[in-house]
């Protein structure tokens, strides 16, 4: 099926639980009751900081004016849904992190556990250089 799509936004006052809500209304090319589906980025704290999640839902509604009083309500749950997921894969990523096995190629160390590299060649393994300062 073929729809043609019409964007609106609306800017809540500030201090709202959602500032701006963006409906997408598709509307079938050949004749027929319009989709709206809501949108807006969920800020997220990760382990990279603060992450802007997109999160689209489906607004059961016969208007635009419709859509937008029904977004928020239609919003939580997806909202809960998408927080929750991403704290289940960051857990999972965590767990398996922790029960990884680091070899010590894996760190830098060149595979010798010290500076230096191979026996012979300077300060490695078991050997400690003395500073002096001049």
């Amino acid at each position: 099926m073929i729809y043609k799509r019409d964007e609106y936004i609306e800017e809540s006052p500030s201090g709202s639980k959602i500032p701006v809500k963006h409906i997408e209304m598709l509307t079938p090319i050949e004749g027929g009751q319009p989709l709206f589906v809501g949108q807006l980025a969920v800020g997220l704290s990760t382990p990279l900081g603060v992450q802007q999640i997109p999160v689209t839902f489906p607004i059961d509604a016969a208007t635009v004016k419709e859509a937008f009083d029904k977004f928020e309500s239609c919003a939580e749950p997806k909202i809960e849904e998408t927080r929750k997921q991403i704290e289940e894969e960051i857990g999972r990523a965590r767990r398996e992190a922790s029960s990884r096995i680091v070899t010590p190629g894996e760190v830098g160390l060149g595979g010798m556990g010290g500076v230096g590299g191979a026996p012979g060649q300077g300060p490695g393994v078991g050997n400690i250089s003395k500073f002096r300062p001049r």
